[in-house]
């Protein structure tokens, strides 16, 4: 009799803790991202949740007090929210943790995208290394805790940790890609709690709005699709005249970097990044100009657009996908403030017009000075956007001795190993092999050669791209000393039996 009370006690407490229980989707949201962003009020009140229902109030009410908008049923906060959610799982995971987690996936959500990265001691992408010793002290380097120093500058750092610009260090100190950050150089804790007060735009709500659901869209009768009307002549005459006067003297203060890639669904697009050095960065007002003109010095494309000026270190760029058939081209792209010359360079394109997207191949080298997680969601055609993962080409190929040069490379299809996950969840990577070279003359005439055999680094799937994977890394620049340099990577496909030998050259400054 008393075995069998006991029996009947345990199944009322069961029962009792189950009728109280949250399902696994509201505590995983308590535990998530979303975390950072609770007051503690709000922490103290979700604790004190026990049913679904009173979950989906809160979360709704959550969402709602932070709402820039919220007279329409968007809400752009939340959207911002979920993208930096998305970047940071995708390019910080830790061996235990997702990227989210992590001590820089909440300083992407909190604060937003850095304007600059740098990265110092062990320098790798996803634990490659970069196969090149240009000093005999690098060779200690792997034995170097990795970090990485994120520097927040002007609004946005005045705003966050009261002061016109701030720094927050995080260092690897395990090697393991949990990069924690150094709380010993910043008030972390005041910042995410400005963060969290800014975040607020309605403190006072109660209960979360509805609204009424969108009405029926009227019949239509569904006819053909006009042909897109294709701009093929610059509209402005001043433009006109800047593109004439540049084909005379041919002198330029932008830089342009292009190529051709293709999406996961087959569409071949040529992403253009004009690039701009700090002296010749343009006003707020300026636009974006450009033509492409055939071999036979025909007009086949024109546009002219608000100029999207991005910062890249201390330079700025803007960028444009363009579609265009099979040919050889010759583009003219432009930068104009009202009551201003324009400022033109023009770049040489020479396009297949279709890539096989089932074929096996490499995208050309790219060399950058800054290479970061996108804060907004990818679209298929986003110039030089790769998973997420946005790299800037330095496309006046010059950098100073305290920069990381970063080389990339995507692979499309690649041969994947005849082997089983040992793990459920598991993803089966190529298998590649990379070996770099670097030639150079210094400013004093003296010939420098660095290389490294062969040896197998990691290929990374690129998120939302199936079948294309980034292979690239970083070196230091430090020991280089000042003058012409040629950069080369050789990918060797083990599986396929193929290789892609790539090279571009850059030059080294103080």
């Amino acid at each position: 009799m008393h075995i069998k009370r006991i029996l009947i006690a345990a199944v009322i407490a069961v029962v009792a803790v189950s009728a109280f229980a949250l399902s696994p989707e509201h505590t995983e949201w308590g535990k998530g991202p979303a975390q950072f962003l609770m007051t503690k009020e709000e922490i103290a009140q979700w604790k004190a949740i026990k049913t679904d229902e009173d979950a989906d109030k809160f979360v709704a009410l959550f969402w709602a007090r932070r709402d820039p908008t919220p007279q329409t049923p968007r809400n752009e906060f939340r959207d911002q929210f979920e993208i930096r959610v998305r970047q940071a799982d995708a390019n910080f995971p830790a061996a235990k943790l997702r990227g989210a987690l992590t001590d820089r996936g909440r300083t992407l959500i909190l604060y937003g995208q850095p304007l600059k990265v740098e990265r110092t001691g062990q320098q790798r992408m996803a634990s490659q290394p970069t196969g090149i010793s240009t000093d005999p002290a690098n060779s200690q380097m792997a034995e170097n805790n990795e970090t990485m120093l994120w520097t927040y500058e002007g609004d946005s750092s005045q705003k966050y940790f009261n002061q016109p610009r701030a720094q927050i260090r995080f260092v690897d100190r395990f090697g393991n890609s949990d990069f924690k950050a150094d709380r010993s150089g910043i008030d972390l804790a005041s910042a995410q709690q400005r963060a969290i007060t800014a975040s607020i735009t309605q403190p006072n709500l109660t209960a979360a709005p509805t609204f009424a659901a969108a009405p029926a869209a009227p019949a239509f009768v569904e006819m053909a699709p006009a042909a897109p009307t294709v701009q093929k002549e610059l509209a402005t005459e001043a433009y006109k005249s800047a593109v004439a006067d540049f084909r005379k003297s041919g002198k330029s203060s932008l830089y342009a970097t292009t190529g051709e890639f293709v999406t996961a669904s087959g569409e071949t697009f040529a992403p253009v990044l004009v690039y701009i050095p700090k002296g010749a960065v343009p006003g707020a007002n300026s636009t974006f100009f450009g033509v492409i003109e055939d071999a036979n010095g025909n007009s086949v494309l024109a546009f002219e657009e608000t100029a999207k000026l991005t910062a890249t270190k201390e330079d700025y760029f803007v960028n444009k996908s363009l579609t265009l058939p099979a040919g050889k081209y010759r583009g003219y792209f432009g930068i104009a403030e009202p009551g201003k010359p324009a400022a033109i360079v023009a770049t040489d394109m020479e396009l297949t017009g279709k890539i096989d997207k089932e074929a096996t191949a490499s995208s050309p080298l790219i060399l950058s000075n800054n290479v970061f997680p996108m804060t907004e969601a990818q679209t298929p055609t986003e110039p030089f956007a790769f998973g997420g993962l946005k790299v800037v080409p330095k496309a006046d190929k010059t950098f100073r001795k305290t920069d990381e040069l970063w080389y990339f490379v995507e692979l499309r299809n690649p041969g994947l190993p005849d082997t089983i996950p040992t793990a459920e969840g598991a993803i089966v990577t190529p298998k590649v092999q990379l070996k770099l070279d670097v030639e150079g003359v210094d400013a004093a005439g003296k010939k420098t050669k660095m290389g490294a055999p062969p040896m197998e680094v990691e290929a990374i799937p690129l998120k939302g791209v199936p079948n294309h994977y980034g292979v690239g890394s970083s070196i230091p620049l430090a020991s280089f000393k000042p003058g012409d340099y040629t950069f080369t990577v050789k990918i060797i496909d083990t599986v396929k039996k193929s290789s892609y030998t790539l090279t571009d050259k850059f030059k080294v400054i103080e």
